[in-house]
């Protein structure tokens, strides 16, 4: 599945990013990389998803998150 794919409120695992190295290297200095465990707080405007990870907050445009790939995680506790 990728980011887009995901409701508000999913905790998700990421598996794969699929962008420019680049781009991946931007989103990996931000956290966001296979293995990195994200939230989604809310859908963004025009397909873009704003996304927790490790307290920070992060704002995808619908291109950059349809290029993320990602898993559900189960909450524990």
């Amino acid at each position: 599945m990728t980011l887009p794919e995901s409701p508000p409120g999913a905790e998700l695992r990421v598996i794969g990013v699929r962008l420019a190295a680049a781009d991946a290297f931007r989103l990996k200095e931000m956290g966001i990389q296979p293995g990195t465990l994200a939230h989604v707080t809310q859908h963004a405007a025009f397909g873009g998803r704003v996304i927790a990870v490790a307290g920070s907050r992060f704002a995808l445009d619908a291109t950059t998150a349809a290029l993320i790939d990602v898993e559900p995680v189960e909450r524990l506790g």
